[in-house]
């Protein structure tokens, strides 16, 4: 059966012209396929990143507000009968060009909540939803990194609630006859939508030891901001800056980073360069974006991971990275940590570790320690900050009891989940009706043909 309409939007970098071989057996198997095939180079468009201000839910419901080459793509993708995802395979997740406009997938989504075979999701806002295909291409086998791969796609799959979907990894060395057989079961395949533990299980492990750090950067501590919300105070902030602040304390000399936009011309890569070069230990904290790092982080792992391939300093370096996510189960930030560890093992940094928050939004941007904290009770996470602090400024790794105490649930689970959800749908409500948007019309559909 022909496959109609098919979007490719292409991930592949300016540097990744080896890959082009792969992309063109790809469009072609669909076009003997009987389909109409439609190409998005990334690298070539105007992109901005999502800014995470969610004015595609509750100001300009189901479009972007920013105006740029994003908003023709998610037309297209609405409007296609498959969409493919083409990339670089990059510490098992997606190249920074294809994470850019994948984090604009929001935009196709309901602000509101709904179970999934008991995890919490976001309805589609549109009826029609193409069929998903995710092709990752790697230089070398890694069947780690694959299996991150193939685990996000299904995230995301799930996320997007597509018809069906397939995920393929290649290598760039593949001839034309081997990779032709593989695209080809990809017009019918439908894989399995990794759900519950099939997720849950690439949550790294608590981490045992890991070497110390070079005398010169030993107590020096880096906090990476990954939130896209740079204009006002958020989780990631308010999270990191607890740890940052307790290190001090006990003596380290400290510095924090928020990426932004800038990390996109040379003067920004090479400040956070120069940030990292001067610390021994790197704490990145970021938000969940589309099941993955935002695009900044993803980023900014690649500039570093380029560094690194380029003969950058090799002193060693300790990487601890946590996140919040907006779904109040915790296992949904599972691939992201799998990318931060990923990274560290190919780009020469030591893993001490990781954190997981589910329901970020009940940190806002507010100090932990205020008083007058209001909402959900979170000594569960000052307890586990306050554990991670402490064995980070020893040259420990993150505890194990630190990991479970942040996974922890407020309030008994069930009641947890329902109150969050009701409480984030009727603060996008809240929030559409300042701007004179009802309920109707926050459910909009303005790519559907």
């Amino acid at each position: 059966m022909p496959a109609g309409k098919v979007v490719i939007v292409d991930g592949s970098g300016a540097g990744d012209r080896d890959l082009a071989p792969i992309l063109d057996v790809l469009s072609h198997v669909f076009r003997e396929d009987g389909a109409q095939v439609e190409t998005f180079p990334l690298r070539e468009m105007k992109l901005a990143h999502c800014l995470g201000c969610f004015n595609c839910w509750v100001k300009t419901p189901g479009i972007c507000v920013e105006a740029d080459a994003n908003r023709e793509i998610a037309r297209s993708i609405i409007r296609s009968d498959v969409t493919i995802l083409f990339t670089p395979v990059t510490f098992g997740g997606y190249s920074p060009e294809l994470k850019k406009m994948v984090d604009h997938w929001v935009q196709l989504a309901s602000p509101f909540f709904a179970m999934d075979h008991g995890e919490v999701h976001h309805p589609p806002r549109y009826a029609h939803r193409p069929r998903l295909v995710m092709v990752g291409a790697q230089r070398q086998p890694n069947a780690i990194e694959a299996h991150i791969f193939k685990t996000l796609a299904g995230r995301n799959a799930i996320n997007f609630h597509p018809p069906s979907y397939a995920a393929e990894v290649v290598l760039s060395t593949d001839d034309a006859g081997a990779l032709r057989s593989r695209f080809e079961s990809l017009l019918t395949r439908s894989d399995a939508l990794p759900f519950g533990e099939a997720a849950a299980s690439l949550m790294p492990a608590p981490v045992v030891s890991c070497p110390a750090a070079e005398p010169a950067t030993a107590r020096r501590a880096l906090l990476i901001v990954g939130s896209p919300k740079t204009n006002e105070p958020s989780a990631s902030g308010a999270l990191g800056g607890f740890v940052l602040d307790r290190l001090k304390q006990s003596g380290w000399e400290t510095e924090s980073l928020t990426l932004r936009a800038s990390l996109n011309r040379p003067e920004g890569e090479s400040e956070l360069l120069e940030h990292v070069e001067r610390a021994g230990l790197i704490l990145l904290v970021f938000p969940l974006y589309v099941d993955a790092l935002p695009y900044l982080v993803t980023k900014a792992l690649a500039v570093l991971a380029a560094h690194q391939r380029a003969g950058g300093e090799p002193a060693t370096r300790h990487v601890v990275a946590i996140v919040n996510s907006g779904f109040p189960e915790t296992h949904q930030n599972a691939i992201a940590l799998a990318i931060c560890r990923e990274f560290a093992a190919q780009s020469g940094f030591v893993w001490a570790g990781g954190l997981a928050l589910g329901g970020g939004g009940v940190v806002g941007g507010r100090s932990l320690t205020d008083a007058k904290h209001a909402g959900p009770p979170v000594q569960h996470i000052v307890a586990a900050l306050e554990m991670t602090a402490a064995a980070l400024a020893d040259g420990l790794p993150v505890p194990a009891e630190a990991v479970h105490e942040i996974a922890k649930s407020p309030i008994p689970f069930p009641l947890w989940r329902r109150l969050y959800t009701w409480m984030g749908g009727r603060g996008f409500e809240k929030l559409a009706a300042r701007n004179g948007i009802g309920k109707d019309r926050l459910l909009a559909q303005p790519y559907a043909l």
